[in-house]
């Protein structure tokens, strides 16, 4: 049985311990960020199928969720408090898996999560996925390289480089948000134009 004493001295450091812990700051919660989906498009035929979409491949800062900004003539940072709902790599994989899903021109589209058959695949590298500060105004921008390539034999079809920015309304995390949503799209874009050119001339020289 303690002694009075000691059950003071318990006391007085339960005490001590529950006022430093009160007295720590509360930490913000951290955001969690997906850009818009694309939208659907319904007007034509299919036109190619059976493509695969590759996890990208990025160098180490690339690889995480944090959404990266490189303030002129300073070094990369994060913004605070804000992060990418997925890595990096795989936001942009499943983004693209979705836009060209909901795309009428193309048909059993999958990714590398599941292995299902496939004719073509779509590899990729990603080098920037960031905001920058060119000119002290936030820009964001995406640099990738893409080739397309047969699943069987492994040959390239084709191949390019993608390299796009949009300018942020302001710097605040959900203007960025919004500008990386509009780029996305850009991109999708461009990139289902391309894969339509190159997937058609595929097809046309291997009559």
């Amino acid at each position: 049985m303690l002694q009075p004493i000691q059950r003071l001295v318990l006391l007085s450091l339960l005490a001590l311990t529950t006022t430093a812990c009160s007295l720590l700051p509360a930490s913000d919660p951290v955001q969690s960020w997906t850009p818009a989906p694309a939208p659907v498009t319904t007007d034509t035929a299919v036109q190619l199928s059976d493509l695969r979409v590759l996890r990208p491949q990025a160098q180490d800062l690339l690889n995480g969720n944090h959404m990266l900004v490189v303030p002129q003539g300073r070094p990369v940072s994060v913004y605070k408090n804000a992060r990418w709902s997925a890595p990096i790599p795989n936001l942009w994989r499943d983004h693209l898996v979705d836009a060209l899903q909901r795309d009428s021109r193309f048909a059993r589209i999958s990714s590398d999560e599941i292995r299902v058959a496939a004719r073509y695949e779509l590899v990729s590298r990603l080098d920037r996925f960031q905001t920058e500060y060119p000119e002290g105004q936030p820009v964001v921008v995406i640099r990738g390289y893409l080739q397309l390539v047969d699943a069987s034999s492994r040959a390239i079809i084709a191949e390019r480089a993608l390299e796009l920015s949009r300018p942020a309304d302001s710097a605040e995390v959900s203007a960025v948000v919004e500008a990386f949503s509009a780029l996305m799209a850009q991109s999708a874009e461009e990139v289902r134009d391309w894969l339509l050119a190159a997937g058609t001339q595929a097809v046309e020289a291997a009559r």
